[in-house]
């Protein structure tokens, strides 16, 4: 016969077992135990439960050490099984318990630390965080999925829309846990904290990298200095937005033409009207055509997706699949199916 103390390390090395199992054995040894116990207690004690249901009831809530007591053995084979119940019943149904928690554990560390390979599709993807890419990521959470790439320890906040992916935004192994096949655009912000030029070349870099892992994805990047322009259009990204000298051209047309920059601040924010993109109607021959039918809607046209001289251009033709980029409210924007 065990002595007490010995009977706690035989209790203990039994749960320390238990702890060192696989989920899905667990798993198994749970059901096994329970169901097993359950008919064992109806072929025993068929009075008692009336239903082998029941007697399932009963050995959950005693494993769980609920134990309502509508339900109890009224036979001494049947208080033994209550004791067996409660010695390895525990043990094993706790020991599955524990592997959930800490499995749950786990996946919400892996999040956290960038590790776990994002399933959405039609996202946007934001390499580098920043105050200014953290400003872009709110305004894209409220349309569509953003997964952030940087290499932080953690990610940065939470958000049910919001993904964080770590490593080396240059690496295809990087971008491809990120999901950048199914992903519809891509935002690359210069880094600020570097020089101007060793910034353009990060931006470079990982610029080559997403279009040569998905050559369809729209792509759009901030340009430090005017000369690497050339570069980026080898690159063919999308887009290219300069990043100080555009902060210096706004400073001198202010300086020179008042109120200019209150116009271009306005334009780029929520406040009052905002650019949109519409695709141009097949009935639209002209671009006159398209002047004349948006003005009804109270829409002003201000480019053709290239150019800004469309004033100086309305008997043109308007070539298949023209992009026209429209000044209006947002109200006005919805109505017209505009982007």
């Amino acid at each position: 016969m065990f002595g007490k103390g010995e009977k706690s390390m035989v209790w203990l090395r039994f749960l320390r077992r238990m702890s060192f199992l696989k989920m899905r054995t667990l798993a198994y040894a749970s059901f096994l135990f329970v169901f097993g116990v359950a008919l064992i207690m109806y072929l025993a004690e068929p009075e008692t439960f009336g239903t082998y249901f029941r007697a399932v009831y009963w050995t959950m809530t005693t494993v769980v050490t609920v134990g309502y007591g509508d339900f109890f053995p009224n036979t001494d084979f049947g208080r033994f099984m209550t004791i067996f119940v409660f010695i390895f019943g525990i043990g094993i149904v706790g020991g599955l318990i524990s592997k959930l928690v800490d499995g749950v554990q786990l996946i919400r560390n892996q999040k956290e630390r960038g590790l776990l390979q994002v399933k959405e599709t039609g996202h946007t993807l934001v390499f580098g965080y920043s105050r200014r890419s953290k400003h872009v990521i709110d305004e894209l959470l409220e349309t569509t999925d953003v997964i952030l790439i940087d290499d932080l320890e953690r990610e940065p906040f939470s958000h049910p829309r919001f993904h964080y992916v770590s490593g080396d935004p240059a690496l295809d192994a990087t971008l491809q846990r990120a999901n950048i096949k199914k992903a519809t655009r891509a935002i690359i912000l210069a880094d600020h904290s570097i020089p101007p030029a060793l910034a353009d070349g990060r931006t470079l870099l990982i610029a080559a990298s997403i279009e040569r892992a998905n050559p369809n994805i729209y792509t759009i990047v901030e340009m430090m200095l005017e000369e690497h322009l050339d570069s980026f259009e080898q690159v063919k990204v999308d887009e290219v937005l300069l990043g100080d000298e555009t902060v210096a051209r706004m400073a001198i047309l202010a300086a020179y033409h008042p109120g200019v920059s209150k116009i271009v601040t306005n334009l780029l924010t929520k406040d009052g009207d905002g650019m949109f993109s519409i695709s141009a109607k097949p009935e639209w021959q002209t671009f006159r055509d398209a002047f004349h039918v948006l003005l009804e809607d109270g829409v002003t046209i201000l480019s053709d997706g290239k150019r800004l001289d469309l004033n100086r251009r309305l008997n043109e033709p308007i070539p298949p699949n023209t992009t026209l980029i429209v000044l209006c409210s947002e109200e006005t924007a919805k109505r017209i199916g505009a982007l």
